[in-house]
C-alpha cells in the first residue's frame, strides 16, 4: 500500500538484498577487536525486521515472548534499581548472529560430493560410516546446509526412510560436541566466558565418537528387521581441505593474537577464505555467486537470526532481575553434580521444545555470579546442545526434516529416547571425570 505519507513496502527480493547488505556489514562490524557490537547488534536488529516476512507462524511466537519476557526483566530490574544499558538489549547475542551469517558464506565453496551426481549411490556399513563422517565433518563447517545437500541425494521420490533420516539427523547434530562453528560453541564461549576453545574441542570430541558409534548400532544396514537397505552418499573426503583450512587459519590466528575472540576471528576468516578460493576458482567469474548470495542467500538464515537476537533480550532481561536479586544463586557452587543436573534439565526442556539457545543463555546468566569454572560451564552446554537437538522434536533440524522429507518431528522424539538416555548417561559419567582434571 501507497500514500503520500506512507511509502510502498519493498518487494520481498528487494527486502532481502536489502537485508544480506546490512547483514554483510554486521559481520564486518563485529570482527574488530575492541569495539563495541552495538552497531553491528542495530545491523543485525535492521536485518531480522526485513526479513521478517519470512517468519513462520511459530517462529513470530516463540520470538515475541523471549522479547515480552526480556522486556519485562528489563523494566522488573530497571524499577529495582540495576541500571539500563541499551547494549546488551541489542548485542549479547551479537558474536552468535555474526558466527551465524558469516559461516553461510562456505556453502558457496564446500560441496560433500562435487558435481558427480551420477556416482551409484554406495550401501552397506561402509556406506553407513562414509555418509555419517561426511554429515559430521562437513555439517560441522557448512552447518544446516550439509543435511539438505546429502538428504536431496539420497531421497527417494522425495522421502527418507528411518534409517537415512536418523543418520543425516545424529551425525550433524553430533557436531555441537565440538565444532568450533556450530552456533553451539558460539553460545557457549558467550555464556562462559574465560573458556578455551582447545579444551572444549577436545573433551567435545568422545562425545561426538559415541555418538557417531550408537548410530551405526542403532540403524546396522545389515540388520534386515530394522528395514530396507540402507542407501548412503557418494561423499567425496577430498573436499574437506577447504574446511581443514579454515580450521588451520582460526587456530594460528587465535595463536598469533589470542586477544581476538574466537567468534570474531571465524567470522572474519569464513567470508574472506570463500572469497579468494571463489577467485582462485573462477578469475572474474567469482563476484556473481557471492552477489548471489547476500542478495538471497543470507535472508535463509532468518529463523536462526531472529531467535538468537530474541533470547538476546531474554538474556539482558535475566541479566537486569539477577542485579536486582542481590546475592541469591541456584547453587553455592557449580561442580560435576551441579553440571549434571543442569544437563538433566536442559535436556528434559529440549525435549518440551524449548530450543537449547533459550536455556544456554537463561542458565548461563543465572550461573554468571557464581564465577563458575569456564570450561566445565562450557563442556556442559555444548553436551546440552548435541544431545538436546536429537530430543527436541520442535528444532530447526527436524522441522526441516518434516518440511522437506515429510517426517513428523515427534517421530524423532520416539526414535531418539533410548539414544538421548544413553548419550545423557555417558555426558554425566565425562562431566565428573573433566571437573577432576580441571579442579573445579
Amino acid at each position: 500500500m501507497q500514500s503520500r505519507f506512507f511509502p510502498a513496502i519493498p518487494p520481498p527480493a528487494r527486502r532481502d538484498a536489502l537485508a544480506g547488505i546490512l547483514l554483510t556489514l554486521m559481520i564486518a562490524a563485529s570482527v574488530a577487536p575492541g569495539v563495541s557490537l552495538l552497531p553491528a547488534g542495530l545491523l543485525g536488529w535492521a536485518a531480522a525486521l526485513l526479513l521478517s516476512y519470512r517468519l513462520g507462524r511459530r517462529q513470530r511466537i516463540q520470538s515475541a515472548w523471549l522479547i515480552g519476557l526480556g522486556g519485562a526483566g528489563i523494566a522488573w530490574g530497571t524499577l529495582h534499581g540495576t541500571p539500563f544499558k541499551a547494549s546488551p538489549i541489542f548485542a549479547s547475542n551479537q558474536g552468535l548472529v555474526s558466527l551465524l551469517a558469516a559461516v553461510s558464506f562456505l556453502r558457496l565453496v564446500a560441496r560433500p560430493g562435487g558435481m558427480d551426481l551420477d556416482l551409484p549411490a554406495p550401501r552397506g556399513r561402509k556406506a553407513l560410516w562414509r555418509t555419517l563422517l561426511g554429515v559430521h565433518l562437513f555439517g560441522a563447517v557448512i552447518n544446516l546446509s550439509t543435511v539438505v545437500i546429502l538428504g536431496d541425494r539420497m531421497a527417494t521420490r522425495g522421502r527418507l526412510g528411518k534409517r537415512r533420516a536418523l543418520a543425516l539427523t545424529r551425525g550433524f547434530a553430533a557436531a555441537a560436541f565440538w565444532s568450533p562453528f556450530f552456533s553451539a560453541m558460539a553460545a557457549a564461549l558467550t555464556y562462559a566466558p574465560g573458556a578455551r576453545l582447545s579444551v572444549v574441542v577436545l573433551a567435545g570430541l568422545p562425545m561426538a565418537a559415541l555418538a557417531l558409534w550408537l548410530t551405526t548400532r542403532d540403524i546396522d544396514p545389515e540388520d534386515p528387521k530394522l528395514g530396507a537397505p540402507f542407501i548412503g552418499y557418494p561423499m567425496r573426503f577430498s573436499a574437506l581441505w577447504i574446511p581443514g583450512l579454515l580450521v588451520l587459519i582460526v587456530l594460528t590466528v587465535h595463536a598469533l593474537v589470542p586477544d581476538w575472540s574466537i567468534l570474531a576471528i571465524i567470522a572474519f576468516s569464513a567470508p574472506l577464505l570463500t572469497i579468494l578460493i571463489l577467485i582462485a576458482q573462477r578469475g572474474f567469474e567469482a563476484w556473481p555467486p557471492l552477489r548471489e548470495h547476500i542478495a538471497r542467500g543470507l535472508a535463509s538464515t532468518v529463523n536462526e537470526l531472529a531467535l538468537f537476537l530474541a533470547a538476546g533480550v531474554l538474556a539482558a532481561g535475566l541479566i537486569s532481575v539477577t542485579g536486582s536479586l542481590g546475592d541469591w544463586l541456584p547453587f553455592e557452587r557449580f561442580g560435576a553434580p551441579q553440571a549434571s543436573l543442569l544437563l538433566i534439565v536442559m535436556v528434559g526442556a529440549a525435549a518440551l521444545g524449548v530450543h537449547p539457545v533459550i536455556a544456554i543463555a537463561s542458565f548461563g546468566v543465572w550461573l554468571a555470579p557464581l564465577h563458575p569454572e569456564p570450561n566445565l560451564l562450557a563442556i556442559t552446554l555444548l553436551m546440552s546442545w548435541a544431545i538436546g537437538v536429537p530430543a527436541n522434536p520442535l528444532s530447526g533440524l527436524h522441522l526441516m526434516m518434516q518440511g522437506r522429507y515429510g517426517i513428523d518431528g515427534y517421530a524423532f522424539l520416539r526414535w531418539n529416547a533410548g539414544y538421548v538416555l544413553k548419550c545423557l548417561g555417558v555426558a554425566i559419567a565425562l562431566l565428573h571425570v573433566y571437573a577432576a582434571l580441571l579442579g573445579a
